[in-house]
């Protein structure tokens, strides 16, 4: 099976990962959500404060009613009992502010006897009169009350009313101390309905609330408006360093040949009888064209990726083989530091991938494993076909016992052309492109790659890759 698939390519689908195809629109989608968040939030912010506003006016203009009413009410009383006109049933006379939604009202004595009183629905007197026979109220105390009224009570008994839906009433109850000469003490209660209101304050809220989703839409729509032109400049920039980047390293890499074709012309005909000087001469200006060399090679790896026109070409093979080559590959640098490299894990270790990508990223691994690891440190590979967590995926191990990474510097590891602190950049450290491919390669697998590091101690990068991509 070989499953050629190109990076970004409108024919064969998208095989990117988390590569740079989808940097610009998780952008834009981030600066989208981050309009929207704060509108959001300003209009709820809007909605409570109204709302709350609004209620409390509605609220306190009831409760203002309530108490006007009820001292209107026991000033009634007290005059009818200096007249010597004290009821002594209920029912004895109509409720008093008919206009203002009274409910009920109740002269009782403080044994609890009801000296009168009357209310709206009559079927509910002795609900009503257990919510006030045991309350002394206060100085304008006012209780809300909320009450299940059924439907026959609503009728009133009427045999021909029309079909009435039981209800839930809201209702304002307050008391006040009435004044009498030489005789028990009397409190008057008196409830008003506030029903209407809360279903007014209710109709409100949930008005506020669809205007403010409808505005949340369209705050939305002007979010991922504002968002796309704000990244106009920011794709245009981009793509010009993308551009340059992708020139300057096509321009580089025949003058880098033609240079180090001269060096090696020159050792040829100085040959074995050149001085010292001139061989050491030489052999530096070698060491640094191939240097060079590789900095831009990785410079247009880095911008071809970046352009979605790097291939992978992925197909079943077994990584076994190609991790003790790549260690083979290194045995010079190694051997020449005294540095024990182990490999361990399974006798196979089939996935489906790039297979030279995928060395690439060992390459990588190891070379920096090696340059940072002191002379007779170790470096340990591990494969295995199980990641941290015991999921099936292809999991790369890379140890080391060198100078390790620094926290802070462990967040940037993966920047290009960072290259840490002094402690790893003062012998062979490289120019700070090869931890981007690889973190590059492994993201175009689907993968991750993750660094654990103490400073003194070594470091370790993990690589998981899952194996049904």
């Amino acid at each position: 099976m070989n499953n050629r698939k190109r990076i970004g390519g409108d024919e064969q689908g998208i095989d990117r990962g988390k590569i740079k195809g989808n940097l610009f629109g998780r952008t834009q989608g981030r600066l989208n959500l981050t309009y929207s968040s704060l509108t959001i939030v300003l209009l709820a912010l809007f909605v409570g404060v109204v709302y709350i506003l609004l209620s409390y006016i509605v609220i306190n203009g009831q409760k203002n009613n309530l108490l006007s009413l009820v001292a209107v009410e026991r000033a009634l009383v007290e005059k009818n009992m200096q007249e010597g006109k004290e009821g002594d049933t209920l029912d004895n006379r109509r409720l008093w502010g008919s206009g203002s939604d009274q409910f009920f009202y109740y002269v009782l004595r403080s044994d609890g006897k009801v000296i009168s009183g009357n209310e709206i629905f009559p079927g509910m007197r002795s609900e009503l009169l257990g919510l006030v026979q045991d309350w002394k109220p206060r100085a304008r105390e006012i209780k809300e009350v909320s009450l299940s009224v059924p439907a026959d009570v609503l009728d009133n008994g009427e045999k021909d009313a029309a079909p009435v839906a039981p209800s839930t009433l809201h209702l304002m109850v307050t008391g006040q101390n009435v004044l009498t000469k030489n005789g028990p003490e009397m409190t008057l209660y008196a409830g008003i309905n506030v029903t209407p209101q809360y279903k007014l304050l209710h109709r409100l809220l949930m008005l506020l609330i669809l205007l403010a989703i409808l505005f949340v839409f369209i705050a939305c729509f002007i979010g991922w408006l504002m968002s796309r032109k704000a990244m106009v400049p920011i794709v245009k920039s981009y793509n010009r360093q993308r551009e340059f980047v992708g020139d300057a390293s096509h321009e580089l890499r025949t003058p880098l040949s033609v240079l180090l074709a001269s060096v090696n012309a020159l050792e040829l005909e100085l040959g074995q009888d050149a001085p010292s000087f001139a061989r050491r001469t030489l052999s530096n200006m070698k060491d640094e064209i191939r240097r060079m060399t590789r900095m831009v090679q990785d410079l247009l790896v880095l911008a071809r990726s970046d352009s979605d026109e790097l291939e992978l070409v992925k197909r079943d093979f077994d990584f076994r083989p190609i991790a003790e080559k790549t260690m083979q590959s290194i045995r010079r640098l190694k051997a020449a530091k005294g540095i024990r490299m182990e490999l361990e894990g399974p006798d196979k270790m089939v996935l489906n991938g790039d297979p030279e990508k995928l060395r690439q990223v060992l390459t990588i691994l190891l070379d920096n494993a090696v340059k940072f690891t002191p002379r007779g440190g170790e470096v340990r590979v591990v494969l295995s076909d199980r990641d941290k967590e015991g999921r099936p995926a292809f999991h790369l191990s890379v140890a080391d016992t060198g100078v390790g990474i620094s926290p802070e510097d462990a967040e940037r590891i993966f920047d290009r052309f960072y290259r840490g602190d002094k402690s790893r950049t003062r012998g062979p450290g490289g120019h700070g492109l090869g931890l981007s491919i690889a973190k590059w390669i492994v993201e175009a697998h689907h993968g991750r790659i993750a660094l654990l590091s103490e400073e003194g101690k070594g470091s370790v990068f993990n690589v998981d890759i899952p194996v049904n991509k």
